[in-house]
């Protein structure tokens, strides 16, 4: 998962990349420069603290990390920006969510009311866990499964 940064003055990649904890050669991938100014907007990694990384082994497909983590293809593909004929491979990073982590996405036409019916947990624990909640279809909508009612 990603996110959007915006340049300050007097920054370059080297301090955003210890700023946020990431490779300098990962922001480069991400961005295709090294070149950057002030203002300028450069998707960076989501360093979250309800997500862990999973480096993907030869053999692995979709459904089987779906699985050894018990999590739903569907939500494996969105939180990693994937569809489902697209392939993956050794080496490559992905997004899951940590134990404990609940992931919803928002289907098309939802109201709060929907949200808090389809997961129990009050809104003040998603308010707390989501900085802004849209209810745009495919939003992803983090909770504690240990709140659940």
């Amino acid at each position: 998962m990603y996110s959007i940064y915006e340049v300050l003055n007097n920054e370059n990649l080297n301090d955003i990349a210890q700023k946020l904890n990431v490779d300098i050669e990962e922001l480069v991938n991400l961005n295709g420069q090294l070149d950057i100014k002030p203002g300028q907007l450069i998707i960076v990694p989501k360093n979250d603290s309800v997500y862990q990384t999973y480096i993907v082994q030869k053999g692995d497909s979709l459904y089987s990390i779906a699985q050894k983590y018990n999590i739903d293809t569907n939500t494996l593909e969105v939180l990693n920006g994937l569809d489902s004929d697209d392939y993956i491979y050794p080496n490559q990073k992905l997004l899951i969510p940590k134990e404990n982590i609940g992931i919803y996405i928002v289907n098309n036409n939802e109201t709060i009311a929907d949200l808090i019916d389809s997961i129990p947990v009050g809104f003040d624990n998603l308010n707390r866990l989501n900085k802004k909640i849209y209810l745009e279809p495919n939003q992803i909508i983090i909770y504690d499964k240990k709140d659940l009612k």
